[in-house]
């Protein structure tokens, strides 16, 4: 059975045509309102989320298929063995898609699920935002993918993990443009790290202004993970990490006179990692990124559905 955990174990023909089909759909929805008929997606939210769950659940509704919401913190997830939970879930729905805390947990819902496992986000990877970002790029870019640059400016994260991984997999340029690692680490994957250091394709530097010099795209996420950022305990540190990123920050003056398409994968936070002139600068495509993760859901989910026998190609 194919899980989503991340994108490690897929090949680059499989990405490719979850993109090709995403972009199909996209262009003509009508065709594929059946497609899903009668089938039911759990969405399982353990972290708070606004674009993961609106646009897996009206990705399933277009598709003619249902989501069903389950927040953690009202459910039986809160008082069992996440493996009891989802091994019952399973026999109730066709796919499940989990946003959680650990991918240590996500681990155990894969180890015991009887239908397909999607990561809607956990610490280390962001697999669905990766697929959404390629797509949008492929839409902003004129000539081949594998000639986009991209540079990713900020803190080492689960996002930047996933940018890593598929990026090295098309043979996309990327550059990371992030300070030295001093927290505990949750964020770092040693596969991922691996691919950082030995692929081709991949750059990793302190600098931002070196990043951005040539970049075609230029990406940036939250500074501090969305469970911590309003956590009173935690300001000191906070504020100790938004200041040591300001270098970092996209604004004016980092990208001046810059021929590039600004991304964030959101939520903002302006005056943080990006400033509200640079979200509304021409150069931004942060919204239409955004609205991409509808279609590159719909994609996903037909490529999981085709390879469980339960939809034709």
């Amino acid at each position: 059975m194919q899980h989503i955990p991340h994108l490690k174990d897929l090949s680059p023909a499989e990405i490719q045509e979850i993109l090709s089909k995403a972009a199909e759909i996209k262009a003509c929805p009508e065709d594929f309102t059946k497609l899903l008929a009668n089938e039911s997606l759990a969405m399982l939210f353990q972290k708070t989320s606004t674009r993961t769950r609106v646009s897996f659940e009206v990705a399933m509704t277009e598709l003619g298929g249902h989501g069903i919401y389950i927040d953690w913190s009202s459910s039986n997830f809160l008082l069992s063995g996440i493996e009891y939970e989802t091994e019952y879930l399973s026999r109730n729905v066709s796919c499940i898609l989990a946003r959680l805390l650990r991918h240590s947990d996500l681990e155990k819902m894969i180890a015991v699920s009887q239908v397909p496992v999607i990561n809607g986000c956990c610490e280390k990877f962001h697999p669905c935002q990766a697929l959404t970002d390629i797509l949008t790029m492929t839409e902003y870019f004129e000539s081949d993918i594998s000639d986009a640059r991209l540079a990713f400016v900020g803190v080492q994260n689960n996002v930047s993990n996933s940018l890593a991984v598929i990026c090295h997999k098309l043979n996309i340029p990327l550059t990371l443009a992030t300070p030295a690692q001093d927290d505990n680490g949750e964020n770092l994957d040693p596969e991922v790290q691996e691919i950082i250091k030995t692929s081709d394709t991949i750059n990793q530097v302190a600098d931002p202004r070196a990043a951005v010099e040539q970049a075609d795209f230029v990406y940036t996420d939250t500074w501090i993970d969305m469970q911590y950022f309003n956590q009173p305990d935690l300001a000191e540190e906070n504020k100790k990490q938004v200041e040591k990123l300001l270098p970092y920050q996209i604004n004016e003056a980092l990208i001046r006179g810059q021929n590039c398409r600004i991304l964030h994968d959101m939520p903002i936070h302006e005056g943080f990692e990006i400033t509200a002139a640079m979200v509304r600068d021409p150069r931004s495509i942060i919204f239409e990124q955004a609205g991409n993760r509808l279609h590159a859901q719909k994609g996903l989910l037909w490529w999981l559905y085709q390879e469980a026998g339960k939809i034709d190609s």
